[in-house]
């Protein structure tokens, strides 16, 4: 495991050499295409030189990607990101967070699942719509790991920016929340569960998320106010409060991605205090801030070598196409029917903020982890296949073409334009 894991870490420095030295894009498309070019040569070894293809390592076996992700680094990307939102900021955009968070992501599994459902019988593929409402919960949150880094090479309106990093922040454990709600329908059975028992789940999964993780940031920050004037220290607290607050959260029961958005949001904006250490403050953004790259790298080199292992039997093109498409206008219509709540209390969201939130809800790595959470007899390969496909469509061509639709729209920060 050991060997493969720093095979991992010199292939992302290789290639975060090779973007920002040839290729000059944001880190997570840079590193979306070298991986996808990487995993097309893999395949092409194991397919004309299976003598050489032994000797690259197996993640299914060496490194499991979705416990790699879900139980190990997405606590630390998750805190990582909220440490950087400004909760003030936060504050203004809180309806329009809360409301796209919530009912988009709600609207969005309703409406990918039953047109996932439907467009699996024009190709003869006898999904069950509950399986299909399942997809819908995996693939409807945009994903903030890779939202944040490509929104940080962009001059995009404030408020705007705000709308969308809170979101995808939010509507990521919402995500979650639903898809645990509905693995949990399946493996019990439609008829033994009580509508009551899933409200209460969702309810103790989010709201308790999001209360435990306000407490761990609280009880960190206090803890680090009374400690020893010392950045390492600190540094070392926080990645405790990162690691075992997620681990906690799973314990308990509640939602851990909630509680680690909550508790950076909390920390990232108390270190900004007067009561806290400017150096150590310093300290703490720019480990944050190296951390969250290197972990970005990983993610996306070890997402191109697991890729190699989808089963060739679910591998669909015309049906990943139709998905991909039917996610765009099931995003558009999850942000269009929130924004008519909102439009009275929010004069700055209009029909041009609805193009960029559709254009700027991409998908990534989280997706993928939760559809190999799905057992192979539940679709789960072919969910994987196609979660990759919305993936690889919304981070390099959505990520690369947002930039110029936030221009062409005027939606940007008129103070970082020169």
């Amino acid at each position: 495991m050991f060997d493969s894991f720093v095979i991992v870490l010199a292939f992302s420095a290789l290639f975060s050499l090779i973007n920002t030295k040839y290729l000059k894009l944001s880190p997570t498309i840079g590193m979306m295409i070298l991986a996808l070019i990487m995993s097309v040569f893999i395949l092409l070894v194991k397919e004309f030189a299976p003598s050489v293809y032994q000797f690259i390592p197996t993640f299914e076996r060496d490194i499991h990607f979705r416990e790699f992700l879900l139980e190990i680094i997405l606590s630390f990307l998750l805190f990582a990101g909220a440490m950087h939102i400004n909760i003030k900021d936060l504050q203004k955009q809180r309806k329009a967070v809360f409301v796209f968070a919530i009912f988009g992501t709600l609207i969005s599994t309703f409406l990918v699942g039953t047109l996932t459902f439907y467009a699996a019988h024009l190709f003869s593929l006898n999904i069950p719509y509950v399986y299909s409402l399942l997809f819908g919960a995996l693939i409807s949150p945009t994903d903030p790991i890779a939202v944040l880094s490509i929104l940080k090479n962009y001059s995009v309106r404030k408020d705007l920016q705000m709308n969308i990093e809170g979101e995808s922040l939010f509507n990521d454990g919402v995500g979650m929340v639903l898809f645990v709600v509905i693995l949990q329908v399946i493996n019990k059975g439609y008829m033994n569960v009580q509508v009551d028992e899933v409200i209460f789940l969702f309810l103790r999964e989010a709201v308790g998320g999001i209360a435990f993780g306000l407490l761990i940031g609280f009880l960190g920050f206090q803890i680090l106010k009374r400690t020893e004037n010392n950045a390492k220290t600190h540094v070392m607290l926080s990645i405790v409060m990162a690691s075992g607050g997620y681990s906690l959260a799973e314990n308990i029961h509640v939602s851990p991605a909630l509680a680690m958005v909550a508790a950076g949001l909390y920390l990232g904006n108390m270190i900004h205090s007067k009561d806290y250490s400017k150096k150590n403050m310093l300290q703490l953004v720019t480990f944050w801030d190296v951390l969250d790259e290197i972990l970005n790298g990983v993610l996306f080199v070890m997402l191109g070598f697991f890729i190699t292992l989808i089963n060739p039997s679910v591998v669909h093109i015309p049906f990943a196409i139709i998905t991909i498409l039917v996610v765009l206008i099931a995003r558009y219509i999850s942000v269009l029917v929130p924004f008519q709540l909102i439009k009275h209390s929010n004069k700055k969201v209009n029909r041009k903020t609805i193009l960029i939130l559709t254009w700027g809800g991409l998908r990534g790595a989280l997706g993928i982890a939760l559809a190999l959470a799905v057992p192979p007899e539940h679709f789960g390969d072919l969910f994987v296949f196609l979660m990759y496909s919305v993936a690889l469509f919304s981070i390099i061509i959505q990520g690369l073409t947002i930039g110029k639709l936030v221009k062409k729209l005027n939606l940007v920060n008129l103070k970082d334009v020169k």
